[in-house]
């Protein structure tokens, strides 16, 4: 790694690949994460034990987007992309990996709502069902 005139460490070098791997794999959890809040209600069909823990991640994921807490792992995707020398996107997660789309200021708290909501509302759907 460089360092360069303004005292900041250069990326450039095989550093900033390490770390843009991290947010790589970091990008990759999340979409799991998300899947698992999505469809992992049909598991305990299959994994009954999986329940808590689906049910911990669908009231997380439910209170991160109706609540705009922020979700940690976009936090850290985006730190590692920093680290690694790339610009990291300005939106949060589902917008950039996920919906391909960027919300107008006005209306992201909406959506945001809206998906979480959707989130919630499936489960349950899928646990009346089940049960």
């Amino acid at each position: 790694m460089t360092a360069p005139r303004n005292g900041t460490v250069s990326a450039t070098g095989s550093g900033g690949l390490g770390w843009r791997m991290i947010a790589y794999v970091l990008a990759a959890t999340h979409v799991a994460y998300v899947f698992f809040v999505l469809f992992g209600g049909l598991l305990i069909l299959v994994w009954p034990r999986v329940l808590p823990f689906h049910i911990a991640s669908v009231i997380w994921a439910g209170a991160t987007m109706i609540g705009d807490l922020g979700c940690p792992i976009t936090t850290w995707e985006k730190s590692a992309l920093r680290r690694g020398g790339r610009e990291p996107y300005p939106e949060g997660f589902l917008q950039h990996h996920v919906l391909r789309t960027r919300f107008d200021d006005g209306n992201a708290r909406r959506n945001h709502m809206i998906l979480g909501a959707i989130a919630i509302a499936l489960n349950l759907a899928v646990y009346v069902a089940v049960v």
